[in-house]
Formats: structure tokens, sequence, C-alpha cells
């Protein structure tokens, strides 16, 4: 995430959030114009070899020429997405001449994880299905490191896959499912609308639907990208190029980053936390995605320490709500510092879905707290947590109980006796 000073933060809609756009995107010229020549390329040269004759070769180097074009347009989407320019790349000069390498080396990756499958599969069966499997469970980051990195060795490194599958969580997971219905898109239409159609205009329409997803599923593996950068320590260009002349403060760090030098990075943003006391609370999310990288768990939880209360204070509760997630991956033990940082972590991490992480944040506090208001509201969430999401009436039942006895005259008692007897009965 860039640092700003003295500016309003930006901010990135989820990619849940702009669905639809993603299928709209390769419809948004210039993106239309490519699908368009794309499939009468295509139609023409299908139809020009099914003739045969002398433009027999001629139709074949088009049609290789085109379709080495699109998977390296969907490369130039996948990395203009990630750097923040959410519209098709230009037909100019750099977009039609350049970057060819990027097919070529995706038909290495693919040479090699099919060579290496094979030899698995001689050597010892099972294992090449479990290659099989982690092959499938990487694919995004697989093309995602190919683009940015545009290294085989980097595409096929382990290490580094599972550090974008794992870092970014389960929306990597929704991607990849995604992305398995994208590639299936066209042959979805082909069968819905192609049956009857000549030869030519099977051949438009098959070029066209098979790059229209394959453009929307590079986008979408872009935006990937672009909206968890923070995790991944990637910089997207629209984010640096508006970082009010912080770029050359934090260039060092973006260094030791890229070289993997992360204890070296986390001090040099302490150094300018120290330097720069007013832009604390950016300066010191940014060390936090730093410091995650690395092995310092004790920085890690000493940064989010302060971290976890400034963010809430400034009610960036989303922040607030990663970092904590953050923190809980390594040690689920680990609670806010503060009794008045339990409630909106306990209302977000509800709202994402966190339940299980919610309820055990929140076990306990009575003990922690004794004195503080907040312990009836908090508990009759958790009991409602157990009822309407985890499926434990009993649990329910005696966290309300619990809230009905302790305080009996709170309003919240009331609640906690309604549900008690509506998962008694």
């Amino acid at each position: 995430m860039a640092i700003h000073a003295g500016r309003k933060q930006t901010t990135i809609t989820p990619f849940w959030n702009r669905m639809p756009r993603f299928f709209l995107y390769p419809l948004t010229p210039p993106g239309l114009y490519v699908l368009f020549a794309l499939a009468v390329i295509n139609a023409v040269s299908l139809d020009l070899l099914a003739a045969g004759g002398g433009g027999l070769i001629v139709a074949s180097i088009v049609g290789l020429v085109a379709a080495l074009f699109a998977i390296k347009y969907g490369y130039d989407i996948l990395e203009r997405t990630a750097h923040g320019n959410l519209q098709p790349p230009r037909l100019n000069r750099e977009t039609l001449l350049e970057g060819y390498e990027l097919p070529f080396k995706q038909y290495a990756v693919i040479f090699l994880l099919v060579f290496m499958g094979i030899m698995l599969a001689i050597a010892f069966a099972p294992v090449a299905i479990l290659f099989a499997i982690a092959v499938f469970l990487l694919f995004p980051a697989i093309v995602m490191t190919l683009a940015i990195e545009r290294s085989v060795f980097a595409a096929l490194n382990p290490r580094m896959l599972c550090g974008i599958a794992f870092r970014v969580g389960w929306p990597y997971l929704a991607v990849l499912g995604l992305a398995l219905l994208l590639s299936g898109g066209a042959a979805t239409a082909m069968a819905m609308f192609g049956d009857g159609l000549p030869l030519p205009a099977r051949a438009f329409l098959g070029a066209f639907t098979q790059n229209l997803f394959w453009f929307s599923m590079m986008h979408l593996m872009g935006y990937l990208l672009y909206q968890y950068h923070d995790r991944l320590g990637f910089s997207p260009e629209a984010l640096a190029e508006a970082d009010d002349g912080w770029g050359d403060l934090l260039a060092p760090v973006q260094e030791d980053i890229e070289v993997g030098a992360y204890v070296a990075a986390a001090n040099r943003l302490q150094a300018l936390i120290n330097q720069y006391p007013e832009h604390a609370l950016d300066l010191r999310l940014r060390r936090h995605q730093v410091l995650r990288l690395g092995d310092d768990h004790n920085a890690l939880f000493d940064n989010a320490g302060y971290l976890l209360a400034s963010l809430i204070d400034a009610n960036r509760l989303r922040e607030a709500t990663e970092v904590y997630l953050d923190i809980t991956r390594i040690d689920p033990d680990i609670r806010p510092g503060r009794e008045e940082d339990f409630e909106p972590l306990m209302r977000m991490l509800v709202q994402r879905g966190e339940y299980r992480r919610a309820v055990r944040m929140v076990n306990g506090f009575h003990k922690l707290f004794p004195a503080s208001e907040a312990v009836p509201s908090l508990y009759l969430e958790v009991a409602r947590v157990f009822s309407d999401h985890l499926g434990q009436p009993a649990k329910a039942r005696q966290v309300a109980d619990f809230l009905a006895r302790k305080f009996p005259d709170h309003p919240a008692a009331n609640r906690a006796r309604a549900l008690r007897d509506a998962v008694t009965g």
C-alpha cells in the first residue's frame, strides 16, 4: 500500500463488487476492436485453410500470429490492470510490436509442467496426481507471476506461487473458481449458439468468445494483484504516481523488499516513523505489510499492537480487521489490547464471515475487563453467532443463560432470554 502525505487514501473496490465489469471490460474499445479483428482473422484463415490451394501457408502464418497476439494482449491486460490501469491496452506501437516473448514463455511453462508431470507419472503415479492438482490450484499464481516477473523460472517457483495463494487467502480460491468457469465459457457459447452455422461464422464466434473470456480472466487476475498488492509486496504504478513525493523516501524500502531483505526494509520504515510521526499510521501500516513477509513474529505483533488501536481510532475498520486477521493467523489467541477495540472488530469480523475468529476473540472478555459496559452487547452477539451462523444452539443457549444471570437488569438480558427460548424451543 502506498504511503500518502496529507492526502485522502486511495480506496480499491473489492473485486466481488465489480463482477459485471470484468465481463464488460473486453467489450470496451479498443478491446472490442481487438476481439472483432481476431475473430475476422480466424474466420478468414479457417475458410482459406478449408479451401486449400495457394493461400494455405499464408492463412497458417496469419492465424499463428493472431493467436500469439491474443495471448500477448491478454498478458498486457493483466499487467496494466495490476498497475491500476482499468482500461484495455491501446493499439499503439508498443502493444502491436513488443512483448511477444510472453506467449513463448507461457508455452515453455506449459511444456515444462507437462514434462514434469509425465516424469512423475512414470516414476510414481500417485505423486503425479498430486502434482496435477497442485498445478491446477496454482494456475492463477503461475499466470500472474509470469505476467509481472516475465520469468519462466519465477513462474515455476513453488515458494513464490504458494506465497501468492496463501497471502491473498480465500479471494484467491474465488478467482480460481471464476477462472475455471471462464475457461469453459467459449465451449458453452459454441454449444448454445454454434450449431447449424456455416464454418466461417462458427470460426468467428469461436474466436470472439474464446478471446472475450480470456481477456476477462486476465483482467480479473490482474485486479486481484491490484487489490491485494499490499499483501504481496507489489507496488502498482497508479498508486506510486500519486504518492505526493514519498516515492524517493520509500524507494530504498521497495528495493529491500524486492531482494527479500525484509528486516532492512522494516528498519528503514521504523526510522521514517520516528522522523515523520505525523504520518506514523500509514508508515506503520506499510511496516506491518513488510513484517508479514518475514519471519520476525515478535516485531510483527509489537507493530500491530500500536497499529490496530490507531486504525480503529481513525475509523479505518476494514484495515484494522485485515491487520487483526494477519496476526491471528500466526497466533489465534492474540486479543486487542484495549476493551473499546473489541466491539468494532467483532462487527467487522461477523460482517466478513469470520465467525469462529470473532467468537474466539471475545471469549473470556468478561474476565479481561470485568467492569466493562461492553460485556452484555458483546456476549449477546456471540450468542447470535452461535445460533445463526455456526449452528450450535447449545452454546448459544449457554452464552444467553450466562448473560441473563450475570446482567439481569441490562436491556440485552431480555434479548438474551428471547434468544435462549428460541433455540430451546
